[in-house]
């Protein structure tokens, strides 16, 4: 199994995750405005317990958005600088697959909507079919909150993500199935071991921000 170090910084949770050894380590806390003093303590934190280094891992996997644009940022940074220095590939990862996932796993949900705040009346909205091992996606994208379309979901859609709390009156009427979550890099992990293993690891160049714009879709990473 690929030894694979995940950073998730979309949100105000600061949250990193290591697979060494077949072993799982992780750090996860909403610390906010304290990710960039944080997380290369963190990163190095892990490391320790494993008894790894940097040298050692096959690749880092960063959620390139969307989210908080420098939490965005500062994850895609971080990835290319300790790739690039250590001889290692890049995995992109969407934040919304993150949350996603979690829900995925624990639920063995087959369809889920992962929704962040976007502010300023807008929300970043994932729609995730789940077949077999694999995950097909149907739209991602930025959207008004006045014209989110509830009648495409169902009672067994699950929801997931604070953008949830924005529309959750209406939410309610559609599925008692709603998730007040912060993306997690333990299930980054997931989907990027899972990338890793289709081949999808990149050049650490290619780890960029991966922004919504008014109502662009987003092409799926």
């Amino acid at each position: 199994m690929a030894n694979i170090l995940s950073i998730e910084t979309s949100s105000d949770a600061l949250s990193v995750a290591l697979l060494f050894n077949s072993k799982e380590y992780s750090f996860h806390e909403v610390l906010p405005k304290q990710h960039t003093e944080r997380l290369l303590e963190v990163i190095e934190s892990l490391l320790e317990s494993a008894k790894a280094k940097l040298g050692s891992l096959d690749a880092i996997s960063a959620s390139c958005g969307p989210g908080s644009f420098t939490g965005i940022r500062l994850a895609c940074t971080m990835v290319q600088g300790l790739a690039f220095s250590n001889k290692l590939l890049g995995i992109q990862v969407s934040s919304l697959e993150v949350l996603s996932e979690n829900i995925h796993s624990k639920f063995a949900a087959k369809e889920v909507v992962a929704i962040v705040n976007a502010q300023m009346q807008q929300l970043y909205v994932g729609i995730f079919s789940y077949l077999n091992e694999g995950t097909c996606t149907s739209r991602i994208e930025l959207v008004k909150i006045k014209d989110f379309d509830y009648s495409l979901f169902g009672a067994d859609t699950h929801f997931v993500g604070d953008g949830c709390a924005v529309i959750k009156e209406k939410l309610k009427s559609v599925s008692k199935n709603i998730h007040f979550k912060l993306p997690n890099a333990i299930d980054q992990l997931s989907v990027a071991v899972r990338k890793f293993k289709e081949g999808r690891a990149v050049d650490p160049q290619e780890i960029l921000p991966i922004y919504l714009v008014d109502e662009e879709h987003w092409k799926v990473i």
